[in-house]
């Protein structure tokens, strides 16, 4: 049967009633999922809108990242969530990009990845399992990766001292769940394996050099994978 149900917000009685019913019919007990980005509001219609993650990453404060977590954590299990699609740990290396920008905390790595560490610990630790995403990383195309296939164009080198780094660090961590994109990584596939071929053209979602070449064996992932990529 299934393993998770996802509803867009709405009023809280209307959501929790909805979980608890989906629940009821379920052998084992669901992961109820929401888009827990913004506060509340990314499970509740009634909850708190926080803010964006660039809004909390410009108050250059982690506590204030810690708090932005715990509104996010709060108003979920409320709700009955146990599980949230964030944070996006995407960075916003092209203004053109129309998914990444207000998402994310902001262009820099190394600030990206403290805010990234900071959200996670705090949600998981208050009973909400986080995934990270969009694995190999949005923010370096300039087209919408739910809408087409799109590149995270960085060299290997480059990759892992951004994007892999932030990824590394919060599976190091405890890290739960990644998200993985429709986005293609070319050159981290190649370092994974030089005779990938034309395979190093396939989007995350569908890459073994990716998934398992370096979640699974490189970063010893042994959390959920998932996608949003229909």
């Amino acid at each position: 049967g299934i393993g998770g149900v996802l509803f867009r917000p709405g009023p809280l009685p209307d959501i929790r009633d909805r979980y608890q019913r989906a629940n009821a019919y379920a052998k084992i007990p669901l992961l109820n999922a929401a888009n827990l980005e913004e506060g509340g509001a990314g499970v509740l219609s009634d909850g708190t809108y926080f803010g964006n993650a660039l809004q909390v990453a410009a108050c250059d404060d982690f506590e204030e990242t810690r708090q932005f977590a715990l509104c996010c954590a709060a108003e979920g299990k409320r709700a009955g969530v146990n599980w949230s699609f964030s944070p996006v740990a995407d960075i916003d290396l092209n203004f053109r990009n129309p998914i990444t920008n207000t998402r994310t905390f902001g262009s820099n790595p190394d600030k990206v990845l403290k805010h990234i560490e900071t959200f996670v610990q705090t949600l998981q630790a208050h009973g909400i399992a986080a995934a990270c995403k969009h694995f190999p990383g949005d923010g370096v195309d300039y087209r919408d990766q739910h809408l087409h296939p799109t590149t995270n164009s960085l060299d290997a080198e480059d990759w892992f001292r951004s994007y892999g780094k932030i990824y590394e660090t919060a599976i190091r961590g405890g890290l739960m769940s990644v998200m993985v994109g429709h986005i293609a990584q070319p050159n981290v596939v190649l370092e994974i394996d030089p005779n990938a071929g034309e395979r190093a053209m396939l989007p995350g979602s569908q890459s073994k050099e990716l998934m398992t070449g370096v979640l699974r064996e490189r970063f010893d992932f042994n959390g959920v994978i998932i996608t949003d990529a229909t």
